[in-house]
């Protein structure tokens, strides 16, 4: 199961990279202003160890090298696991409503009464599809992976599949 999330990733790395001057159109020159993401959904989904999960999120509007831009968060888990991040997402915008996000963090993890992933350094990469209404907010399914790259004596890793809605800051504050 983990080579099929594998073989996921990384196509949705190639398709992100062969369409990284797509990504500039709104990554790049501030078609869209910083983000705030909150998801809601099932982490280490397929394992005995299930638990929901919620995670918020900021995705910063200046984008390194003009398509990369800074993204940070915490995450809980209902079994009482936390994990606090930061790393990079590039966006491909497909037209005007549809946007791809491939993400990848380096983080903090606590297991709490969950799963122990090996470390308390751990990696999450992941891809996000949604609809990107005429106001610049999203709705999207987000899917992603998170292990400790093999740092620990142990390495299960954890998927997580959730909802996830994104506003535009300015939408917030005005």
């Amino acid at each position: 199961m983990r080579f099929i999330y594998g073989i996921l990733l990384a196509l949705g790395v190639i398709v992100g990279g062969t369409a990284a001057s797509q990504a500039q159109e709104i990554a790049g020159n501030g078609n869209d202003s910083a983000l705030i993401g909150l998801s809601a959904g099932m982490f280490n989904v397929g394992d005995d160890h299930e638990a929901g999960e919620l995670l918020l999120d900021y995705r910063a509007e200046d984008a390194l090298f003009g398509v990369l831009r800074p993204w940070g968060g915490v995450m809980a888990t209902t079994d009482g696991a936390a994990y606090g991040f930061g790393g990079l997402m590039l966006d491909v915008l497909w037209g005007e409503n549809i946007a791809t996000t491939l993400y990848t963090a380096v983080g903090a993890f606590h297991d709490g009464d969950g799963e122990d992933l090996g470390h308390w350094v751990e990696f999450r990469s992941g891809i996000e599809l949604s609809y990107r209404f005429d106001n610049r907010s999203r709705v999207g399914l987000n899917f992603s992976h998170m292990s400790n790259a093999d740092i620990g004596d142990d390495n299960p890793g954890a998927e997580t599949l959730a909802l996830t809605y994104v506003i535009p800051v300015d939408q917030i504050f005005n």
